[in-house]
């Protein structure tokens, strides 16, 4: 496996781990489950275009290493408008009639450029300690402290968080979904970013085993009930 797809592999656990642990965390929430049935298939394809839309980024910036250049010359703007085609694809396979899209790029362009120079960041930093065959964890030791990768992966799944609840200003819901809309949202919300910090939190303890306090812990799902 090579290091972009390493990269790629470790995003998408990341991910997918949050988005999970996020569902189990909300379905605790008696009132938001009859909203949840109708929301879930939403924020499933929003995880995976988002896993889709890092991937793109991680190679473009692992391309962009390898063949010399600065992480200040990988074009932000452009990996943006690229980004554009996965919205694309995530509205078509999403058509619903309890729901309208009509996606805002002007809410959420500058948190979503945030994101991607996070994650080329990263990227460059990695990379630049990654000489050789060793193993991931021990390329993420030589590149952060533990504080270091828990706040980057905290930071990723933040801005993450933060497009998302930006992208809620895109979706119209009709019927009775669009009465909780917002007490949905803001609970989401508040549940997204729980999350994140335990997710992040639990990746670098994987990294960095010997802390008191066990990834079951994190994953129990009480943390956000």
């Amino acid at each position: 496996m090579s290091k972009t797809d390493i990269l790629c592999s470790k995003d998408k656990d990341l991910m997918v781990e949050f988005s999970g642990l996020c569902m189990r965390r909300l379905n605790n929430s008696l009132p938001l489950r009859l909203f949840l049935s109708p929301f879930q298939p939403f924020f499933n394809a929003n995880v995976h275009k988002e896993i889709e839309k890092d991937r793109l980024v991680i190679e473009h910036a692992a391309s962009g290493f390898e063949s010399g250049k600065d992480r200040a010359d990988i074009d932000v703007d452009g990996l943006f408008e690229e980004t554009k085609k996965f919205d694309n694809e995530f509205i078509e396979r999403l058509s619903n009639p309890l729901f309208s899209i009509e996606v805002k790029y002007d809410d959420f362009a500058e948190v979503r450029k945030r994101r991607i120079a996070c994650l080329i960041g990263m990227v460059f930093d990695l990379f630049h300690n990654w000489r050789d065959v060793s193993p991931y964890a021990e390329i993420v030791k030589r590149t952060f402290r533990e504080e270091d990768y828990r706040e980057v992966l905290g930071e990723v799944l933040h801005l993450y968080n933060v497009e998302t609840r930006l992208l809620g200003n895109s979706f119209a819901f009709h019927g009775p979904a669009g009465r909780v809309k917002d007490l949905f949202a803001g609970k989401l919300f508040a549940t997204m970013e729980e999350t994140a910090k335990d997710i992040a939190a639990a990746h670098a303890r994987k990294i960095y085993p010997g802390n008191i306090a066990s990834c079951s812990e994190v994953f129990s799902g009480s943390a956000a009930d």
